[in-house]
């Protein structure tokens, strides 16, 4: 293995934010397809700041084969509330077809979480089916009558954002 490699590998798993962001640009040069498979496997690592590191370097990346393992660690149980990173990374992704997925992510993860997604819904196209736009449109029932799952939904400038972006799909139901 080139030593270069072989220590930004090292230095990634390090408890220091400030060397785990050098590694993570480091690798994200390099790049191709071993780079990014080790990157996949830090995502189920249990330090945030590993998993953050990963993220980025994948997001620079761009490589759509993080996409499924992105979404995985995200929806994650442990990782509820600190995933704004990992959702970050999405943006650079193809999300055409996780319709119903983003729209998860706008409802129920944090403010930061909300943020990325809502970039992703306002910027990229979708695939979907009527059935697609039903879901989120219970999902967002859902939010309406139970707030507490929703994050931020009392504030009322991120509830306006959620609901255009359901207004903007629900459109589609009537065409």
């Amino acid at each position: 293995m080139n030593p270069e490699i072989k220590q930004l590998k090292k230095d990634i798993l390090s408890d220091n934010w400030d060397i785990i962001l050098l590694a993570s640009d480091g690798l994200a040069e390099i790049g191709g397809e071993k780079v990014v498979t080790f990157l996949i496997s830090l995502l189920s690592s249990e330090n945030p700041l590993t998993r953050n590191g990963s993220a980025l370097a994948l997001r620079k990346i761009g490589s759509n084969s993080a996409l499924e393992p992105l979404l995985a660690a995200i929806f994650k149980k442990e990782n509820h509330g600190y995933n704004g990173t990992m959702v970050y990374a999405l943006e650079s992704l193809d999300c055409s077809k996780k319709l119903k997925e983003i729209f998860q992510i706008l409802f129920y993860e944090t403010y930061e979480s909300k943020m990325s997604a809502y970039s992703i819904l306002s910027n990229q196209e979708f695939e979907f089916t009527k059935r697609d736009l039903f879901e989120i449109q219970q999902m967002w029932d859902d939010c309406k009558l139970h707030p507490e799952k929703c994050p931020c939904y009392n504030e009322e400038e991120t509830r306006a954002m959620m609901e255009e972006l359901v207004t903007d799909f629900r459109e589609y139901l009537l065409k």
